[in-house]
């Protein structure tokens, strides 16, 4: 039988506007757990507002990103991972009320996978960053808290590197290649829109996307957001939402170019010996969009 340590790294850190770098175990890590808590100001704070808190999340080897993600990213990648949306507790718009929301930092696809997690590393190599800001008019008194998990006895063959692509407006609509990394299996595109339609709007910030691999049509063809929207059967729970009241499907702006649908590694992207790796975006707004790519990295 395996072991495993779950140990604190933050506890009860009062959230300021600052970067705070803590140095990560050295056992083979499994995952972190990233929880911010506060207490509503007069109503209920959103998702969205607690979400914007955490800016910036960083786990670095050596000075090498291994995961770098906006914390909407990671929301949405936790999602994509795990098909559960990560938990926010206390739904209510009670003045004071005390709220939790967690987000999962995983090194693996699955969590608890000796053979998918980082490797053991010295004292120091492996980092994590967290840009935050002060919680004020719709979250305060706030908290930090940050757990990590190690895998004792793993000997790890890869891990998942997760890195944010930020696309600037593009001059007009129409398409536009981005490169993507090459070298690692791809395991899924992320693409979380500035635009996504609500009212008298077929309009997504992203109307379609198509993969090239050395200039020829891979996987993806022409995926068109609409329907890459119904992808999301496969990624979320199964919350019925077809009535106002359930709310919208969060996240709402997300679409995946999915690379491993069963988690079995059998339509990986493979990019390993290949000159150019694109997606083409086809923007239906003239605005900046936000790529986040997960990887497979060979140990």
């Amino acid at each position: 039988m395996g072991q495993f340590i779950r140990s604190s790294l933050l506890k009860d850190h009062t959230t300021a506007t600052e970067t705070k770098k803590i140095d990560l175990p050295v056992n083979p890590l499994s995952h972190l757990i990233i929880s911010i808590d506060g207490y509503n100001v007069t109503n209920e704070a959103t998702l969205a507002e607690i979400l914007a808190f955490i800016n910036k999340i960083d786990v670095s080897y050596l000075g090498t990103s291994i995961l770098s993600l906006e914390s909407e990213d990671l929301f949405a990648l936790n999602t994509y991972l795990y098909k559960h949306n990560p938990v926010l507790t206390q739904n209510v718009a009670t003045d004071d009320a005390a709220r939790t929301l967690s987000l999962i930092v995983p090194f693996g696809r699955k969590i608890f996978n000796p053979t998918e997690c980082f490797p053991a590393t010295k004292k120091g190599e492996l980092t994590l960053s967290l840009n935050t800001t002060v919680p004020a008019t719709s979250f305060d008194n706030s908290t930090l808290n940050i757990e990590a998990v190690e895998l004792l006895e793993a000997s790890p063959t890869q891990y998942l590197k997760c890195t944010t692509i930020s696309v600037a407006a593009p001059g007009a609509t129409g398409d536009k290649d981005i490169d993507l990394p090459i070298g690692n299996d791809i395991v899924a595109i992320q693409l979380r829109m500035t635009t996504f339609p609500t009212t008298s709007s077929h309009t997504y910030g992203i109307d379609s996307a198509k993969i090239l691999v050395d200039n020829k049509e891979f996987g993806y063809s022409f995926a068109r957001a609409q329907c890459l929207t119904g992808d999301g059967i496969f990624k979320f729970n199964s919350l019925p939402r077809n009535i106002a009241a359930f709310g919208n499907v969060i996240p709402a702006n997300v679409v995946w170019l999915d690379y491993d649908p069963n988690m079995d590694d059998a339509w990986l992207l493979q990019t390993a010996g290949k000159s150019s790796v694109k997606v083409r975006l086809h923007f239906g707004v003239n605005e900046a969009q936000t790529l986040s790519v997960s990887e497979l990295v060979k140990v």
